[in-house]
């Protein structure tokens, strides 16, 4: 999508891309954030409390329509920082899903756009780096229903014996869509 938006003419694309590269340094939290992208796998970004500990727990936390998983850092800080008194380490995965953020660019995420292979870009991360399943799916909106269908291909096995479904954990739900 921002692909879309830098090529059409009239939008003034150095304002718009001077905006969307901001950083944001309003938020001062502490945390350990790191970026990464691996050939034909989506972009994504990694937050912890603590670097040093391993985590032991991990959400993975899905933007919205036309949004990107920077749209998410404050919320994934807050959060991170709030469960660092427990006993378990959580790490927020925040993805940018396919033609969004650092993600639009990527070869390979060839159409059909829906959300049957937006699903499937998270179980092929999943698989590529070898990671267990995330405990938790946070979704807004386009996010919350690729987390669904996520979910629903989890369950048939779609992504392979290693990608299984959400667990349940202290946060209620496996799948959250805050979308009404």
């Amino acid at each position: 999508m921002a692909r879309l938006i830098r090529n059409k003419q009239g939008v003034p694309s150095t304002l718009l891309t001077r905006f969307l590269n901001s950083p944001s340094s309003l938020l001062t939290l502490p945390y350990y954030s790191t970026s990464k992208r691996s050939l034909r796998t989506l972009a994504y970004e990694e937050i912890q409390a603590n670097p040093n500990k391993p985590y032991t727990h991990t959400a993975f936390i899905l933007h919205g329509l036309l949004g990107s998983a920077r749209n998410w850092r404050s919320f994934s800080r807050t959060l991170v920082s709030s469960l660092s008194d427990s006993p378990s380490e959580w790490r927020m995965v925040l993805v940018d899903l396919r033609n969004h953020g650092n993600s639009a660019e990527m070869e390979g995420l060839d159409p059909p756009h829906d959300l049957v292979n937006a699903a499937k870009d998270l179980g092929n991360l999943i698989n590529s780096k070898g990671w267990e399943s995330p405990d938790v799916v946070i979704g807004h909106s386009m996010g919350g229903k690729v987390g669904l269908q996520f979910a629903k291909s989890c369950g048939n096995r779609d992504y392979g014996e290693n990608v299984k479904l959400p667990k349940q954990n202290s946060f209620g739900y496996s799948i959250l869509s805050l979308e009404k």
